[in-house]
């Protein structure tokens, strides 16, 4: 309880040991007086969670209650306040520490130059802040990062991405390491003000734990980790042992993606919360292996490519070949429509080919590739083109595994042969395809060819119609693409036939390129609703020989037309 500041007179008398009467007599022995009870605002004060102390004009303390002594245990009463950061004339509120507590002292100024202070214990308080400042920070620092770890999918910029963001964030450098062939690695480097480098090593240079990282091993502690990242990348020559390294594995698809190395200097604040570098990696490692699955995806894309986009198309004396091509998932240039031009051996006749594989996409891609190669490989045993479909039909149908859905395709498949005097002789089979359409000067004919899909049966039936072509004229195979394009005003409505022979007239006149062109320019513009391949093929005959020597033929069976 609070002691007062009174000195009794009989306390003095007591302090100083027994008196002598006037006679000499001792006098008899004095009994202590109790301790002053404390006043009822001081047992009020005491029955409160807020300190409380009091000063006077001379900065003594005059009364100080229980929380005040508990919080401020070096504070003594009738002493001066031994706190200097409590004056009177300083600021009315104030932030101390004391021992391990922070508190706020509140500053009450009272009659005769008196000052009460209040006070209370902000700790807890200040730690909940802190704690959800820091959460916070954390938070927006995860958010930013994976915002900008998603704007590439390209590993090299990723990995760009991931040590820039931990040189600004948390670390002084870092160094990321991604595997990309067995015995060699790929690092990027980044140090706060500098720019990011990158290079190559052999895998057998890096240190134990950053090879036990891209292992899929967990890399241990090790202190002296630092002293043995010596060189490019790491750059340590000339600072060995001034940092502390780390080391973090990125997780990937089973593997890890790579390892990141987090270097400090000696001075720098603490290290990061290990729980937010290992998120931070989690998300880096995402990052990364979709980066390197999407890299290898579209190598794997590209190969197929090669083998699979529309081939150059050969220069044959005595004819004109053009060809037009719209995929239906543009980004991949490939789809299940597809044309091919091969020259016999003796160059005086040539082989081509136009069909359309069911589905889309890269799956009807890969199997018109497969049919452009069977009849490269068919044509040089058999030059009959319905011999060749039926040849056509059963390898699809001996290819296609017993527990897939239905693989077929229409197909037109023809030879031309340049004719004495000019023109071309065209042999056509087809397979369940859109007639072909002959453009003359005179006007345009469709050739209707009777014929099964190709790979849909087994016993399947082709014929064959001839078609001459005079100089100028020409033989245009397309497919379902450009008659079932949809559109026109209530978007549902085919392009048609019809409109593909509207679409044709007069252009006898054109080179085969631009008839090409020309249909599958005006089927894209027609769809406004869905997609589907679109592909045009166009044989004709050059003009190259006198006005006299053109004649004009039908498309009427030739005597040397075929069924089978």
């Amino acid at each position: 309880m609070v002691r007062r500041s009174e000195d009794l007179e009989v306390g003095r008398q007591q302090r100083a040991g027994p008196a002598s009467g006037v006679l000499g007599a001792p006098l008899p022995p004095v009994a202590p007086l109790p301790e002053p009870r404390p006043s009822l605002a001081e047992m009020l004060l005491d029955g409160v969670d807020t300190a409380v102390l009091a000063c006077d004009e001379r900065g003594l303390v005059r009364t100080a209650n229980a929380a005040a002594r508990r919080m401020l245990p070096q504070v003594r009463v009738d002493e001066l306040l031994p706190v200097r950061e409590l004056t009177r004339h300083g600021p009315a509120e104030v932030e101390l520490e004391a021992g391990s507590q922070a508190l706020v002292a509140r500053r009450q100024d009272l009659p005769d130059g008196w000052t009460a202070w209040h006070l209370r214990e902000v700790s807890e308080q200040r730690a909940r802040v802190d704690a959800l400042l820091a959460e916070r920070a954390r938070s927006r620092f995860l958010a930013a990062a994976s915002s900008r770890l998603g704007l590439s999918l390209h590993p090299g910029r990723t990995a760009r991405a991931v040590v820039e963001l931990v040189a600004a964030e948390l670390a002084d450098a870092a160094v990321v390491v991604l595997p990309v062939r067995t015995g060699a690695v790929e690092w990027y480097r980044h140090e706060r003000g500098g720019v990011v480098a990158s290079g190559r090593l052999s895998a057998r240079g890096l240190p134990e734990p950053v090879a036990a990282a891209l292992s899929g091993l967990a890399p241990g502690p090790e202190p002296l980790l630092v002293t043995r990242l010596t060189g490019a990348p790491w750059g340590q020559d000339d600072r060995r042992g001034s940092q502390s390294a780390a080391v973090r594995a990125l997780p990937g698809n089973g593997m890890p993606a790579g390892a990141l190395v987090l270097l400090r200097d000696a001075g720098s604040p603490d290290d990061p919360d290990a729980a937010l570098v290992d998120e931070f990696a989690q998300r880096a490692g995402i990052a990364l292996a979709a980066a390197a699955l999407y890299a290898q995806q579209t190598r794997t894309t590209a190969v197929l490519k090669r083998n699979l986009l529309e081939p150059d198309l050969p220069a044959v004396d005595g004819m004109v070949f053009g060809a037009s091509y719209r995929p239906a998932e543009e980004a991949l240039l490939i789809g299940g429509d597809f044309f091919d031009v091969h020259v016999g051996a003796d160059g005086d006749e040539a082989m081509f080919l136009l069909g359309d594989v069911c589905g889309k996409g890269v799956d009807a891609a890969v199997e018109s590739g497969r049919l452009r190669q069977a009849v490269q490989a068919l044509r040089r045993l058999e030059r009959d083109p319905v011999r060749l479909l039926e040849l056509l039909n059963e390898s699809m149908l001996d290819a296609a595994p017993p527990d897939a859905g239905p693989r077929f395709a229409t197909l037109v498949l023809g030879t031309a042969a340049p004719l004495p005097g000019g023109g071309l002789r065209v042999r056509l089979a087809a397979g369940g395809h859109p007639p072909p359409m002959v453009v003359r000067a005179g006007g345009v004919e469709p050739v209707e060819i009777p014929g099964m899909l190709v790979g849909g049966v087994r016993e399947a039936h082709f014929a064959t119609r001839t078609v001459d072509l005079g100089p100028g004229e020409a033989c245009v195979l397309y497919t379902d693409g450009v008659t079932e394009a949809r559109g026109g005003v209530d978007g549902d409505e085919e392009f048609g036939e019809d409109r593909v022979l509207r679409l044709l007239h007069g252009c006898h006149v054109l080179p085969a390129p631009g008839i090409a062109e020309r249909v599958a320019l005006h089927a894209t513009a027609w769809r406004t609703t869905g997609r589907d391949d679109i592909a045009v093929l166009v044989v004709q005959a050059p003009l190259s020989v006198a006005p006299a020597s053109r004649h004009a033929h039908t498309a009427q069976p030739n005597p040397e037309e075929q069924t089978a």
